[in-house]
């Protein structure tokens, strides 16, 4: 199984985020990516709200995605360049208000998340498990018991809760 990448643009209105979400699952299924159900909707909602944000927030008349999948490793990447420096932020929504989550889901589903500025712009990305992932072992409780369940997954490669990776936040 060889790693996949590629890149492609889209204007950036509203009707690009049910487009680009059809265009990486096309590119998955013509790279013969593994996915099930659950991984199937998980890049759906990363990549709808990776460009639903990069749609409502940036500006430029057009936004890029970019697709990585390296089925050998389990992993996929999706990530969403917009010319806009302004780093998102996650949000507190009040329990009625009907957006501001966007970024607490990514938080929720991807491995890593993570903004990496550039000039000009930014990049916002997201890492998903496919299927065939090891699971992260689970932390031992304190008392050396097995029956005990760990409070927590530790977060992966060093993300703290929340998977923002620290090396990722920016880049010149």
């Amino acid at each position: 199984m060889s790693v996949h990448r590629r890149w492609f643009s889209l204007p950036r209105e509203p009707a690009t985020v049910a487009a680009g979400r059809r265009r990486v699952r096309d590119l998955l299924a013509a790279w013969n990516t593994p996915l099930d159900e659950d991984t199937r909707f998980t890049l759906d909602l990363v990549t709808s709200e990776l460009l639903g944000n990069a749609v409502r927030h940036a500006t430029g008349d057009a936004v890029t995605v970019g697709v990585h999948a390296d089925p050998l490793h389990h992993r996929a990447v999706i990530e969403v360049y917009d010319s806009s420096p302004a780093v998102p932020v996650p949000g507190r929504p009040a329990d009625d208000e009907e957006s501001g989550r966007g970024l607490l889901l990514i938080a929720e589903l991807a491995l890593a998340h993570g903004v990496v500025r550039k000039r000009g712009g930014k990049w916002v990305w997201a890492e998903i498990a496919l299927p065939g992932a090891a699971a992260r072992p689970a932390a031992r409780p304190a008392d050396g018991t097995a029956d005990d369940p760990p409070p927590h997954d530790p977060p992966p490669h060093g993300a703290p809760h929340g998977g923002i990776a620290p090396w990722a936040m920016t880049c010149q």
